[in-house]
């Protein structure tokens, strides 16, 4: 879930996407975020929530503007932690920040560390793509043309043998990277990156037509990604799509070339207003929590552990510190991400992040 650009142009452009229905009635909110005419704002995290995550004491959120803003998890207070975010990726105990620092330099730093001194890295090309675990004491830096590992004295850079677009990048905990794209109704699809020969391959399964098969890049935007937790070298893999009045939503499990199925969304027992036929729940958000992950669709999730999921109502949200947000529930919160979809005469959507709570 940390590269959500497409979120932003569905907010700017006001495209169907999967979200979460609230009241028609405006919320009162008070500063400083403020819905206005239906449409949300924030001084510090602009017009749209791309990411978040929290632990006991803190929430962390990322915002349009490329500000992180620490909110006290006691009372609301606001704290601007970060400015000109590239990336933002937990790690163990540890929550990365990547910010620009203009042309080919960029600072990193731990969010959850107090006296986290800001490493600078210095990139040979541009643009930085994100943040990936190393399993050491920093994390590595993905870019355009080039992955950078942490050594002792440095960096080891590994020239990519093709460009790379902008996407989601994590680690399979071996020796290679999965990026994920969302190109939003034009696909996205997956990528993988050996690190050691710096090679990339679409990782998908042939099927029937342009959008038979798994992960197809034409059909299939990835919503969602992270390494599997009970076995390295995998990654979980979650796609979503609403288009035309149609939709889907998958989750894979991807280990090298193959690609298995761990879940496919229903469709709806009772008729849905945004759809011009019974589809799947399209999903919006794939992110992992402690005993398992949560997909987020239109006002309702799907949680799964020990490998059973559980389709589920996403509970009440209350304003707090500018916000609309959830009760924390099973390791897991939700935010109100951005505002709004739909005509004035139609029930507005919401799009509904799900915030992981850290160790």
């Amino acid at each position: 879930m940390r590269f959500l650009t497409f979120s932003l142009l569905m907010v700017m452009f006001g495209a169907g996407a999967p979200a979460v229905a609230q009241t028609d009635r405006t919320p009162d909110v008070e500063t400083p975020g403020s819905w206005q005419g239906g449409h949300w704002r924030d001084p510090e995290l602009g017009r749209a929530i791309f990411e978040g995550y929290a632990d006991n004491a803190f929430l962390w959120l990322r915002g349009e503007s490329g500000k992180v803003v620490r909110f006290d998890r006691t009372d609301g207070t606001r704290t601007v932690v970060a400015e000109s975010v590239l990336d933002l990726m937990p790690d163990g105990t540890r929550l990365w920040v990547l910010t620009s620092g203009g042309g080919h330099e960029a600072g990193i730093r731990d969010l959850r560390a107090e006296q986290s001194e800001l490493g600078r890295f210095y990139a040979r090309e541009t643009p930085m793509i994100g943040l990936f675990a190393t399993g050491q004491d920093r994390p590595g830096v993905l870019t355009g043309s080039a992955a950078y590992r942490p050594t002792e004295r440095g960096w080891d850079r590994r020239e990519l043998a093709a460009t790379l677009p902008a996407g989601e990048v994590v680690s399979d905990g071996q020796t290679s990277l999965y990026l994920g794209l969302n190109r939003g109704e034009f696909g996205g699809g997956l990528r993988r990156v050996d690190l050691d020969t710096g090679t990339i391959s679409i990782v998908s399964a042939q099927g029937d037509g342009l959008c038979g098969g798994a992960l197809s890049p034409a059909c299939q935007p990835v919503v969602g990604l992270f390494p599997a937790p009970d076995r390295p070298g995998c990654v979980f893999v979650g796609t979503g799509l609403s288009h035309l009045g149609s939709s889907m939503g998958h989750v894979y499990r991807v280990c090298g070339d193959g690609i298995s199925s761990e879940f496919n969304t229903p469709t709806p027992t009772l008729p849905d207003r945004w759809m011009l036929m019974p589809s799947p729940w399209p999903l919006d958000d794939l992110v992992p929590i402690r005993d398992g992950w949560v997909a987020t669709s239109r006002s309702r999730f799907f949680r799964s552990r020990d490998g059973r999921v559980e389709e589920l109502a996403l509970k009440p949200f209350h304003d707090w510190s500018g916000l609309r947000i959830s009760e924390e529930e099973d390791g897991v919160v939700f935010v109100v991400g951005s505002c709004c979809w739909g005509a004035a005469d139609n029930p507005t959507l919401f799009r509904a992040l799900p915030i992981p709570v850290l160790d």
